[in-house]
C-alpha cells in the first residue's frame, strides 16, 4: 500500500517509519522535501529526500540508485539507500550524506557580498564540478548527470563542492531513463535535450549534453548571465553575446573553451570531459596571467516567452495552465514545439479525453518531419493506448515507423500493444529480438518477465528476473517477485 501527497506532510521531531527522526527541513521543492534526519539504527545524521508523489511507482521515485555502493568521490554526494521505509512501506526515502552547505545558486545571489569576485575562486569551484562529472562519466558503467546547474551544486566549508540531485541521471544506451517534469532545467540544457520530456541516446551523446551544460555554467560564472533567456532560444540555439563582449577581462583562451562547449552540434563540442578539463587547465593559466579580478557585471534582465511560462507552470505542477499557454502559442504560430508542450502537459495531467479531442483536430502535423513531430506521434500513440483505442495507436505507430528512424521506443510500443491484445507470443518474439539488440536493458527485461508469466513460462521469467536483479540491485518490487517465485518453486 502506498499513500499520496495529501496524506503526508513531514514535520520536525516526527519519525519516518522505524528508520529516521526528522530534525530540520533543508529544502521544499515542487517534487520533494529534503530533511536533515537522524538514522535511528546508529544515530548517524544524514540527509533524506522524500518525494511528494508517494503513490508513484518506486522506479519513478528513485534517484541516484546507480550510485549506491560506489567508491566515494569528494565532489559527489553519496547515496546510501533508496526505497520504502518499514514497517508499513508507506514512505519512500532517498538517503544521502548530510553536507552542510549552500547551493551555488544561493552563492551567486550574494555576489555583492564579494562571492566570486576573483577568477581563482570561481575556477576552484568549477574545477571540482568538472572532477565530479568526469568521475561519473569514467565509471565502469558510465553515468551522465543530465541536470548540471547551480541549484544542484553544493558549496560547503572552504569552498568544498559536491554535485547532487541525480533525478535526471542516465545510464548508457537507455532511452527515457529518467523523465522529470521539466526534463532538467531548460536554460542549462543542450538544444537536443531542451524539449522538457526526456533524454535519450548513447553515453557519448548524453555526456556531450553535460558538456554543453558545463559551458552554460562557466559562461554564467564569468559573465553573471546565461547565454539564453528562454526555452525557445535554447531550442533554436539563437545567437548570444560572446563572453568577451560582456566581460572584457576574459582571456581569449577561456572564451574559446566556453564556446567549444556551447556548440549547437554535439559532434562539434569536446569529445569527453577529460578533453574539456585539459583545455580548461590551460585556459586557467592564461587567465591568471591576463587578469585575476572580475569586474562588477550587472545581470541582464531576462525576458520570458511562452516556453518559459510553460516550463514554470510544469515545475509548479500546473499542467492545465501549461497546456493552455502552449495551445495559444500553437494556434498563433503553428509551432510544433508548442503543440508538443501542450500534449505533454495534458498527458502528465492524465487528461486522456482532452488529449483525444486535441488529437482529432490534427492533420498535417502527424505527417511532419523532425524530432518534434516524432515526439508528437509518440504522445498520440501512448494516449490511444491509455484509451484502449489500439487500432488508432497501431495506425500512428505504422506511420511513425515509415517516417522516423526505427528506435527501441517503437519496438517497445509494438510489443506493449501486442500484450494489450493478449497476443503474448508475438509480444515475446519482439522483446527477444530487442533484448539481443539492447542487452541488459531494464525496460526490455521487465517486459520479458511479464510476458513470460502470461505464457506460464516461469523458467524463462525467472531467468530474466535474475538478470534484472543484477542490474537493478535491491529493487523492492523485484525482490518481492523473487520471493513469489521461490514460493512457487520456480527459482
Amino acid at each position: 500500500m502506498t499513500i499520496g501527497t495529501a496524506h503526508f506532510l513531514p514535520t520536525a521531531n516526527a519519525n519516518i517509519g522505524e528508520k529516521y527522526l526528522l530534525l530540520e527541513c533543508l529544502g521544499d521543492g515542487s517534487h520533494g522535501w529534503v530533511w536533515r534526519a537522524e538514522r535511528l539504527l546508529d544515530g548517524e545524521v544524514v540527509a533524506i529526500k522524500i518525494p511528494k508523489q508517494l503513490s508513484k511507482d518506486d522506479r519513478m521515485l528513485s534517484e541516484g540508485k546507480e550510485l549506491i555502493g560506489l567508491a566515494r568521490h569528494p565532489n559527489v554526494i553519496q547515496i546510501f539507500h533508496a526505497g520504502r521505509v518499514p514497517p508499513d512501506n508507506h514512505y519512500f526515502v532517498i538517503e544521502m550524506e548530510y553536507f552542510p552547505s549552500e547551493s551555488l545558486a544561493q552563492k551567486l545571489e550574494h555576489r555583492s557580498h564579494h562571492f566570486g569576485n576573483t577568477y581563482e575562486r570561481l575556477f576552484n569551484i568549477y574545477e571540482q564540478v568538472l572532477q565530479a562529472v568526469a568521475y561519473l562519466s569514467n565509471l565502469d558503467t558510465p553515468i551522465s548527470h543530465g541536470d548540471i546547474k547551480p541549484h544542484n551544486i553544493l558549496v560547503g566549508l572552504d569552498d568544498l563542492v559536491k554535485l547532487t540531485d541525480f533525478g535526471s541521471s542516465a545510464l548508457p544506451e537507455e532511452i527515457y531513463v529518467r523523465t522529470r517534469e521539466n526534463g532538467g532545467t531548460v536554460l542549462y540544457s543542450a538544444p537536443e535535450f531542451s524539449d522538457c520530456s526526456s533524454r535519450k541516446g548513447s553515453i557519448k551523446k548524453l555526456v556531450q549534453g553535460d558538456i554543453y551544460s558545463l559551458g552554460v555554467l562557466l559562461y554564467q560564472l564569468i559573465t553573471s548571465r546565461l547565454p539564453h533567456d528562454t526555452q525557445a532560444q535554447v531550442r533554436s540555439h539563437a545567437p548570444f553575446p560572446k563572453p568577451r563582449e560582456i566581460n572584457k577581462s576574459i582571456c581569449p583562451e577561456l572564451e574559446k573553451v566556453i564556446l567549444s562547449c556551447l556548440q549547437k552540434e554535439p559532434s562539434n563540442r569536446y569529445g569527453s570531459i577529460d578533453e574539456l578539463i585539459h583545455d580548461f587547465h590551460l585556459a586557467s593559466k592564461s587567465q591568471h596571467g591576463y587578469v585575476d579580478t572580475l569586474p562588477v557585471i550587472n545581470q541582464a534582465n531576462s525576458t520570458k516567452d511562452w516556453s518559459s511560462e510553460v516550463v514554470n507552470a510544469l515545475e509548479n505542477g500546473n499542467y492545465i495552465q501549461a497546456a493552455q499557454t502552449a495551445r495559444m502559442e500553437f494556434k498563433r504560430s503553428r509551432n510544433l514545439g508548442a503543440l508538443l508542450q501542450q500534449l505533454n502537459a495534458l498527458y502528465r495531467a492524465e487528461r486522456w479525453f482532452d488529449l483525444e479531442k486535441e488529437l482529432k483536430e490534427l492533420d498535417s502535423e502527424f505527417d511532419a518531419e523532425g524530432d518534434d513531430a516524432f515526439q508528437i506521434r509518440l504522445v498520440a500513440i501512448k494516449t490511444y493506448m491509455q484509451l484502449r483505442q489500439l487500432e488508432k495507436a497501431e495506425r500512428i505507430l505504422q506511420l511513425s515507423s515509415e517516417l522516423d528512424q526505427q528506435s527501441m521506443e517503437h519496438a517497445l510500443i509494438g510489443a506493449s500493444i501486442d500484450g494489450m491484445k493478449a497476443n503474448f507470443e508475438n509480444a515475446k518474439k519482439r522483446l527477444v529480438v530487442l533484448n539481443r539488440e539492447y542487452p541488459r536493458n531494464s525496460s526490455i527485461l521487465s517486459r520479458l518477465v511479464q510476458v513470460s508469466e502470461q505464457l506460464r513460462d516461469y523458467s524463462a521469467a525467472s531467468g530474466y528476473l535474475r538478470i534484472l536483479l543484477k542490474i537493478c540491485g535491491s529493487d523492492d518490487s523485484l525482490a518481492k517477485k523473487r520471493q513469489q517465485y521461490e514460493m512457487l518453486g520456480v527459482w
